[in-house]
């Protein structure tokens, strides 16, 4: 199967997946808050681990210490002070871009 089929395929699952609560959300009524707690979870924690992945392995190796690291340092300073997101983002690439031509 081509990436291309594949890509639009998971696209088309995804949707799919999301329209369903959406279209069913008036036969559920009310969500629980402990399930709306649980719901407000899944974002951080998928993009904790799209980030762990990334800074442990390079491809089908393990990933040395590299700028990533220190700059994880950084991106995780400015979290902890900050709790913003976008400041992290827009921080974090740069040192990461400056880093990488340091080294």
């Amino acid at each position: 199967m081509s990436p291309l089929a594949q890509i639009l395929i998971a696209g088309l699952g995804t949707y799919l997946i999301r329209i369903s609560f959406i279209a069913l959300a008036d036969r559920i009524g009310e969500i629980p808050p402990r399930v709306q707690t649980m719901l407000s979870m899944i974002p951080p924690s998928v993009l904790a681990a799209i980030t762990a992945n990334s800074l442990f392995y390079d491809g089908d190796s393990v990933r040395g210490f590299d700028e990533w690291h220190l700059a994880i340092v950084v991106v995780a300073f400015i979290s902890w002070k900050t709790k913003n997101v976008a400041l992290c983002l827009f921080v974090g690439m740069p040192v990461l871009w400056a880093l990488a031509a340091l080294g």
